[in-house]
């Protein structure tokens, strides 16, 4: 199943021939391939692979080459290029019926929820971790919380309840067992089926079964039957570090959570408090505090010897966020069913429970790691101190014992106050009702326009939002993964439609990610130069719009697009014989002045000092509140002349921290005087906000 992160696609292929040097000859093993995104494959295409054969690298600290030669890949293939044969598709029909349902619950997500949340729910209920933002990904490693990310036991256990429910009112309670064994590897295959999936598929099979047999079901016994059925299939299973990790988290629950449980239960009857056990709070402490402190103690010397890392905000972060996860399986899993069955609308709408939490969560996760300390560096813990830690845990789990405090709280736990708090349940159902109310309202339309220099890297990327909410994109920059990211934190979580895609000009870096928008939001029209080169991103760009039903139409100097609300959109240039020359795509950027009221923005894509020499001579729309300077505030734009005649207040550069381009150059912000200068590279996004008449700026890096 092919794996599209940002602007690369991975994936694995069966060999058949190999060809060196014209000689060719019949192989048999697995490849692992990386190349664009341009062209999207299926599994099972027959295809032939041009590229670097190499053997997968070994680091100082992680073995590279022994990681996939436990999923039986022995080679990578880098910049592969790939020519689809022709010919029916070789794979297997049952993982290719998978697989087509796995894309369609993929689409919808990217489709119905922002990121970097489409991403997350893409990895907890599909089991796709590689469209998540890497930063975002060590942020969940730095707080110990990465397993809510990974299909585990829970996700197998909700599929399995579903079924024998389902099937057990449709075939009857014996043959219900074996519909429901089928569906769980069914499920096991579809999010791709590692060896920590394969081992809660097992478990989950083997407790379905002794259930129709009428048969108690072991846990430990179950644990131990599964991991010995992999090892069997493939003995280097068992070094899977994701299944060393769930099998240890799966002894913890079993060994471990009862008797700290227990331990909970005599301190509270030590304090009187009863009660307080049977409770929605004790329930909140037995089932989140205790159970996660239970697998944190038997996951951490497998962490700590593996990433010599220890969260110090583990536990905390946990407890914050476990209770959002079951929403997000739940009915996240309603919304995917619903979307891949073609109703959209009503997945949609399921899936703002699961946004809400799934916000939640990111939010959390993101203050945690931000804490000074909250991820601590362990160097030198080898094999022998993690089998010395274990033993020191049996130690501790037989001898130890929560001591009784006495009366030192009883005249505290006399007050029964906490028992008389309202249904937890109305409280709830309460609390997110709110919540969703006051997102939605939040995020309505205010009366101003918005302007956002989106923080895209090495690239530009421009969201206007109009004031009665109507919302244009220019450019985008290289990489859809930042796009995607700085789109889903501006624009309302509902709101999957963007009116009007405007492209400056076909260069990668504000083209590329752009042609991604169509396949994630609703693109009423299309707009960009009538003299983009014929090259193939810009082919790409046009296919892509074609997919999306998107109307595209061209524009030059002299048009103007009314966006509502008395706010305009003025073509500058390029005229309608545009320019030549070596740099002509960039001298033919679409250079657009933005005008409300008092306010306006000149912003000029990466056209240069032709580009500018011709305005000069022609136009007489060039002073502006706003310039956006054109090429990343290069040499090649932004002349003394040109500055002048726009006289901007503010000056805004769409550049990448530490680029290899030097953008920009100190020559050219000197000549912008007392105009304040605003850079994604030291303000990150840029916000501007306009009533007409007054200029409210803030940046997300003061």
């Amino acid at each position: 199943y092919p794996l599209v992160a940002d602007v690369k696609q991975e994936m694995v292929v069966s060999a058949e021939t190999i060809e060196v040097d014209g000689a060719s000859q019949t192989v048999a093993g697995k490849v692992r391939l990386t190349t664009g995104i341009r062209e999207r494959y299926l599994y099972g295409q027959p295809v032939h692979v041009t590229g670097r054969l190499v053997t997968p690298p070994e680091f100082e600290d992680f073995s590279y080459k022994e990681y996939l030669s436990r999923k039986g890949i022995h080679s990578l293939f880098y910049s592969a290029r790939i020519d689809v044969l022709d010919g029916e598709p070789q794979g297997n029909p049952l993982l290719a019926a998978l697989y087509a349902l796995r894309q369609r619950g993929e689409l919808f997500l990217n489709r119905a929820l922002p990121e970097p949340y489409a991403a997350l729910a893409n990895g907890m209920i599909l089991g796709i971790e590689a469209g998540i933002p890497d930063d975002l990904y060590d942020q969940f490693n730095a707080t110990g919380t990465s397993h809510v990310i990974v299909i585990s036991g829970s996700n197998v256990a909700l599929i399995a309840g579903v079924i024998m429910a389902l099937m057990v009112r449709v075939v009857g309670g014996k043959r219900a067992v074996w519909f429901t064994v089928a569906g769980i590897a069914c499920y096991a295959l579809l999010v791709g089926g590692d060896a920590a999936v394969m081992r809660a598929a097992v478990m989950g099979s083997l407790a379905v079964i002794a259930t129709g047999l009428h048969r108690r079901s072991t846990g430990l016994v179950s644990l131990g039957a599964a991991c010995a059925l992999m090892t069997l299939l493939n003995p280097l299973a068992l070094w899977d570090v994701g299944l060393q990790l769930s099998s240890a988290a799966t002894a913890g629950l079993m060994l471990v959570a009862p008797g700290m449980i227990g331990g909970f239960r005599r301190l509270l009857a030590g304090l009187h408090m009863e009660r307080v056990s049977r409770g929605p709070v004790g329930s909140f402490f037995e089932e989140s505090v205790m159970v996660t402190l239970a697998a944190n103690i038997t996951t951490l010397p497998l962490v700590v010897l593996y990433f010599g890392r220890l969260s110090i905000v583990s536990l905390l972060t946990n407890v914050l966020i476990l209770p959002a996860q079951p929403p997000i399986m739940l009915a996240g899993s309603g919304g995917v069913v619903a979307g891949m069955a073609g109703l959209e609308p009503i997945g949609q709408a399921i899936l703002a429970l699961p946004w809400l939490c799934l916000a939640w969560t990111v939010n959390i996760v993101q203050w945690t790691a931000s804490l000074p300390g909250a991820s601590l560096e362990i160097a030198g813990f080898g094999l022998p101190a993690m089998l010395a830690t274990y033993a020191a845990i049996a130690v501790v789990k037989e001898r130890s014992r929560l001591q009784r405090l006495g009366d030192r709280f009883r005249a505290w736990a006399a007050h029964d106050w906490w028992q008389r708090l309202v249904s937890p349940a109305a409280v709830s159902g309460l609390a997110l009702t709110t919540i969703l109310a006051w997102s939605a309202g939040s995020a309505l339309p205010d009366g101003r326009l918005h302007l956002w220099f989106l923080d895209v890297g090495q690239g530009d990327g421009i969201l206007i939002q109009t004031p009665s909410g109507r919302q244009v994109l220019i450019d985008g920059g290289a990489s859809p993964e930042a796009l995607f990211s700085e789109l889903g934190t501006v624009m309302p979580f509902w709101d999957r439609t963007i009116d009007l895609l405007l492209l400056t000009h076909p260069d990668g870096d504000h083209m590329a990610a752009q042609a991604e928008v169509p396949a994630r939001y609703q693109v009423v029209q299309a707009i960009h130069t009538a003299h983009a080169a014929q090259h193939p991103d810009e082919t790409l760009w046009r296919e892509r719009m074609a997919a999306g039903n998107v109307a595209v139409a061209t524009m030059a100097a002299g048009n103007w697009i009314d966006l509502g609300d008395g706010v305009a959109l003025w073509i500058l240039s390029p005229a309608a014989d545009g320019f030549a020359g070596d740099d002509a795509d960039n001298e033919n950027s679409l250079v657009t002045k933005l005008v409300y009221g008092e306010f306006s923005a000149l912003l000029t894509g990466d056209a240069g000092l032709l580009s500018e020499r011709h305005l000069l001579d022609g136009s007489s729309l060039l002073r502006a509140t706003v310039l956006k300077l054109g090429h990343h505030g290069s040499r090649s734009g932004s002349s003394p002349a040109f500055v002048d005649a726009v006289a901007p207040s503010f000056a805004v550069i769409q550049v990448g921290i530490d680029n290899d381009y030097g953008h920009p150059h100190p020559d050219v912000l000197e000549r912008f005087g007392a105009a304040t200068v605003l850079r994604n590279d030291l303000h990150g996004r840029i916000h501007l906000q306009s009533d007409g008449d007054t200029l409210w700026v803030e940046s997300e890096k003061e």
